[in-house]
């Protein structure tokens, strides 16, 4: 055999002049061919681009001319010519050969790198499709779901993904360690998450093999996988897969939207001193100044919000001075102005936390101006120079150069974007136009205030009526009584319920002031009517000052006005309001005799009145109920719902006639009136779950008046469930989950060998496991308290358990205790003391009650005498 081979090589005189297995001679053609591909592959795509130019004009007819065509395409995508890539590749397209999918392909990735969206996804389909024996088949299916998911179309995402039949299944299970099979099933993921179908999008996330993924993947998975956790209600496990995704990024941006993740977790979970420990992370020199910046607007409203005004001020001036600086230091320095001002316009408290700074800069204006001539001085294009404008101006408003305050709120107002801001820099800008008696300017710029921001209910309820006080305030200056008067006009009949607003504050609160000084609003009102003595709208404004003493508390002087102004226009069509308002002023001022003879009159004259007819009832109703006339009440109750609705009125007053028949102890009437309101279909959810909350009670009495029957109770817990829907959120929802833990109480009382015991005890920890600010002390201590009944009664040898949960009735905040069941608490725990005859441990807890309950010092002094007099006995 060796022979024959070597005959037959050495009589092939193509091989006789080259080394044995040496390439064959490459043409010039090939070689021009090469370069080219070797510049493409070097990433010097302009030299690619007239290497393949050049070939092609001069090898017209090469084998080599799809791949050059094709490659040329690709040189001019990287160089962002899309245009020209997608022309070539056209307009080639009959000398593309068995490279069609390969032009097809290309000319989709460069209209979607154009923003082509479109025709991309539809020549990404063309190729998953039309060429299923493509080598690009996967990347192209995956390619037109990421195109659909920039589309916001994730619906056609997930069918995209899912199709069992469709491309994307059926390349990646021919190639499932393929890199786009990963990233789709990640994108899938996301899909869902935007589809809210969490659990399935969880499957889909933790079906990746990790072995097969990149660290890149492997951060996406996680990060992914933590978004679909907290999405779906599960906060904590989010918290624990977001801590991987932290340790899995490589890249800054990467690990910055690890760390807001977790820090969103954390405040969902109401740990928001760890969440702020977390945001500080993205404040390292290696994340950019945007990263920087997006840390700070939670880091600092976090800090606001933990920490007293004088600590979030030392917080933020240590977080403005540090070296190196900070990227985001214009926002670290007008945040930090504005809690200077803040503390400028309501002074810091002087008693502080014992980890305080000792002292404070004393002049807080003067503070808050250096830092926001620091970010105009040193920031001149950052985004915050007109906010920072806008500030400087309010302290220099406040400190009375109004000249001064003019330049920069005009700055602010003619630079910051259509937003609350600018109108509140309009206003400011008018409000130092008036001050310096530029009378025609300031209107103007009020007016300007009215036209702009009709549309913005921020604005409208915190500017409007004020603006128009000023206008009329104004216009009386320049002299212009009917202008003045049409402004007056528009408070009168724009802002019934009070002409100055509803004391929204400005910025700061600057205004508040303002709003509330009625003696000048009646000098204000009082100039009109001595301008226009025979003003058709005296009747209005005349009211309106008597309006102005009910405001300020001065009742007396307000029931004369209304009394006088009722003597003034007998006949005009305010008087019912008047009366309304004059009996309510007798009810404030303590008259109460007056303000009933007034409101029951007020029924009888005017029952079709549905302003304030209906109101005028309820205060009746609510009269007798607190006078413990119950029968009364129910019936007065029971008229309004005859009424049409008022503010929810109607609804309400079937929830107190209720409450009166069960204070009455007409239990059957109570059940039936709540019944009658959880049955309404129109009823707000909030009075509906107070409904059902009575009606568990008043089911509960029905079975404690017999407690044989104990389908009430059965009945009681169906009700008051209504209330949880599994998943409580709101205080409705725990006061629920306490009566329902007092319920299952109950019947295990009854049946002690029942498992009930473990049912209420479940309930009462739910709530003690919430996140404090979730519930509110007096449903923290009554779980507490039920808790150390349970313990007690599994227990009845061992009562530490139970004194625990007694003990941690003490240890709430001892400005929010809840007085009954802190002394229930005291009680048992005291019990417990006398009855292992500890008896100093007794007193102590006898001396703590008596702290914070006074009134109980009586007898709590009786039961400290008796357990220092048996500390004594024991001693001797």
């Amino acid at each position: 055999m060796g022979l024959l081979l070597a005959s037959f090589f050495i009589g092939c005189g193509s091989f006789n002049n080259r080394a044995w297995g040496a390439p064959p001679p490459k043409s010039q053609e090939d070689i021009a061919f090469q370069n080219a591909f070797d510049r493409f592959q070097d990433l010097h795509y302009p030299l690619a681009e007239t290497y393949f130019s050049d070939f092609l004009t001069k090898y017209t007819n090469s084998p080599h001319r799809a791949d050059a065509i094709l490659y040329l395409a690709r040189a001019r995508l990287e160089q962002s010519n899309y245009i020209g890539a997608v022309d070539l590749l056209q307009k080639s397209s009959a000398e593309a050969g068995g490279l069609k999918h390969e032009y097809l392909f290309w000319i989709a990735k460069a209209r979607y790198a154009s923003g082509d969206l479109t025709n991309a996804a539809e020549g990404f389909a063309t190729v998953a499709q039309d060429f299923p024996l493509s080598s690009k088949r996967l990347e192209a299916s995956y390619d037109q779901a990421e195109v659909r998911s920039l589309m916001g179309d994730w619906q056609a995402v997930t069918n995209l993904l899912q199709q069992t039949n469709g491309p994307f299944q059926l390349a990646s299970a021919q190639d499932a360690r393929n890199e786009f099979a990963s990233m789709g099933k990640l994108l899938l993921g996301e899909a869902l998450l935007h589809e809210t179908n969490y659990a399935t999008g969880e499957k889909v996330v933790l079906s990746l093999e990790s072995s097969n993924l990149t660290q890149d993947l492997r951060w996406h998975q996680q990060f992914l996988l933590s978004r679909l956790q907290l999405a779906g209600g599960r906060p904590e496990a989010a918290l624990a897969t977001s801590t991987n995704a932290i340790e899995l990024s490589l890249e800054p941006r990467h690990q910055a939207a690890s760390v807001f993740l977790q820090g969103e977790i954390l405040e969902k979970l109401g740990r928001l001193g760890e969440a702020l420990g977390v945001y500080t992370k993205n404040l390292v020199d290696s994340q950019p100044e945007e990263v920087q910046r997006r840390a700070l607007s939670r880091i600092i409203p976090l800090t606001v919000t933990l920490s007293p005004l004088a600590n979030a001020i030392v917080t933020l001036q240590t977080l403005s001075d540090q070296r190196p600086p900070i990227k985001a230091l214009d926002l670290a320095k007008v945040s930090l102005g504005e809690l200077y001002l803040k503390a400028g316009v309501t002074p810091i408290s002087p008693t502080l936390e014992s980890n305080s700074p000792s002292a404070l800069d004393t002049n807080m204006l003067t503070s808050a101006l250096t830092n926001f001539n620091a970010v105009i001085t040193n920031f001149t294009n950052s985004p915050l120079l007109a906010q920072a404008r806008l500030d400087r101006g309010w302290c220099e408003w406040l400190s009375g150069n109004v000249a001064a305050a003019k330049v920069d709120f005009q700055e602010a107002a003619e630079h910051l974007p259509p937003s609350p801001a600018q109108a509140v820099a309009l206003f400011k800008l008018a409000d130092t136009q008036l001050a310096l008696k530029d009378y025609a300017g300031a209107a103007g710029n009020y007016n300007l205030v009215l036209t702009r921001y009709d549309k913005i209910p921020e604005v409208t309820n915190s500017l409007f009526d004020l603006a128009l006080y000023q206008i009329a305030e104004a216009d009386i200056r320049i002299g212009d009584a009917d202008a003045a008067q049409q402004a007056v006009e528009k408070i009168l009949h724009s802002y019934p319920g009070s002409y100055f607003g509803d004391r929204g504050s400005l910025l700061l609160g600057e205004d508040s002031d303002r709003k509330t000084d009625y003696a000048k609003a009646r000098a204000v009102f009082l100039e009109i009517l001595q301008t226009s003595p025979n003003s058709p709208l005296r009747p209005e404004v005349e009211y309106a000052i008597a309006r102005t003493f009910d405001y300020e508390s001065h009742w007396n002087q307000a029931i004369a006005g209304y009394k006088q102004w009722e003597t003034n226009h007998p006949a005009n069509a305010l008087v019912p309001e008047v009366e309304y308002h004059l009996a309510l002023a007798y009810g404030k001022a303590g008259l109460t005799n007056e303000a009933l003879a007034g409101f029951t009159n007020f029924v009888a004259r005017y029952p079709t009145n549905n302003t304030y007819a209906p109101w005028a009832l309820n205060w009746v109703a609510d009269f007798y109920y607190s006078q413990k006339d119950y029968v009364s009440a129910e019936k007065c109750y029971a008229e309004l719902f005859k009424c049409p609705d008022v503010e929810g009125l109607a609804y309400a007053a079937r929830f107190w006639a209720g409450r009166s028949a069960l204070a009455g102890q007409r239990t059957d009437d109570a059940r039936d009136h709540f019944l009658e309101l959880v049955n309404l279909t129109n009823a707000p959810p909030l009075m509906v779950a107070r409904g059902y909350l009575a009606l568990g009670e008043t089911l509960y009495q029905h079975f404690f008046a017999g407690q044989t029957n104990e389908d009430y109770l059965s009945q009681a817990i169906t009700a008051v469930s209504k209330c949880t829907n599994g998943a409580p959120t709101n205080m409705i929802a725990v006061e629920a989950l306490g009566r329902l833990a007092d319920y299952w109480m109950a019947w295990a009382n009854q049946n002690p060998r029942s498992n009930n015991y473990a049912t209420a005890k479940q309930l009462y920890k739910t709530i003690v496991d919430f996140p404090l600010a979730s519930v509110n002390v007096a449903a923290r201590s009554q779980a507490e308290f039920g808790l150390g009944l349970i313990a007690e009664r599994e227990h009845p040898k061992s009562p530490r358990e139970a004194l625990d949960h007694y003990i941690k009735i003490f240890d709430f905040n001892p400005n929010g205790f809840d007085a009954y069941w802190l002394e229930r608490a005291g009680e048992s725990a005291g019990r417990i003391y006398e009855d292992e005859q500890h008896w100093d441990e007794a007193d102590k807890v006898y001396k703590r009650l008596e702290d914070r309950l006074p009134a109980l010092r009586t007898v709590l002094e009786k039961k400290r005498a008796s357990a220092q007099a048996h500390l004594e006995a024991r001693n001797h």
